[in-house]
C-alpha cells in the first residue's frame, strides 16, 4: 500500500475526497499511517488499534508538517471507529 504525504496547512490537511479536515480528526482515520513532526516520522495513533503496529504512543500531531496517508481511492476521511466498533 503506498503512502503518500499530505502537507498541513493551519493545522489542516485536504484529504484526498477534496476536503479540509483538521489534523485533529485525521489521527483517528484508518488511512494515516504517520505524522511528521520536526522532520521526524511519528506513528498515528490510528495504528494503535493495528494487531502488526500497536501504537501507543500518542503522536504531536497538532505540531505535524505532514500527514502520511495510505487513502488512494479518493474516499477521503473514514474513522477508525467504524471499524473497531
Amino acid at each position: 500500500m503506498a503512502v503518500t504525504e499530505r502537507l498541513v496547512s493551519n493545522g489542516k490537511v485536504l484529504c484526498t475526497d477534496g476536503r479540509c479536515i483538521s489534523v485533529e480528526r485525521c489521527r483517528f482515520c484508518v488511512h494515516s499511517r504517520y505524522f511528521v513532526v520536526d522532520n521526524v516520522s511519528q506513528k498515528s495513533p490510528a495504528l494503535a488499534f493495528c494487531n502488526r503496529e500497536r501504537v501507543t504512543k500518542e503522536a504531536e500531531f497538532m505540531r505535524a508538517s505532514k500527514v502520511g496517508c495510505a487513502e488512494s481511492r479518493g474516499d477521503g476521511y473514514t474513522s477508525i471507529g467504524n471499524i473497531i466498533s
